[in-house]
């Protein structure tokens, strides 16, 4: 499985593709951390999701889970 994370930067769109989910989300966090816009993650559907949204529906990071949401 393919995935695509993309962002804005201050200089200009950046995009790079991974295998594994996990390494698609620990990307994605660290082009929010140094303040990218438009973070998105693509899955190999075409399907886009926001940086939380992708880790609750591949990777479920404790993160993201809520009280009393089984992991």
């Amino acid at each position: 499985m393919h995935f695509i994370i993309s962002a804005s930067t201050q200089d200009g769109h950046i995009a790079y593709q991974t295998r594994s989910p996990e390494t698609a989300l620990e990307r994605a966090r660290s082009l929010e951390s140094v303040q990218a816009q438009d973070v998105q993650v693509s899955d190999m559907h075409g399907r886009v999701y926001d940086p939380d949204g992708f880790d609750r529906c591949f990777v479920r990071s404790e993160a993201t889970t809520t009280v009393g949401e089984a992991a």
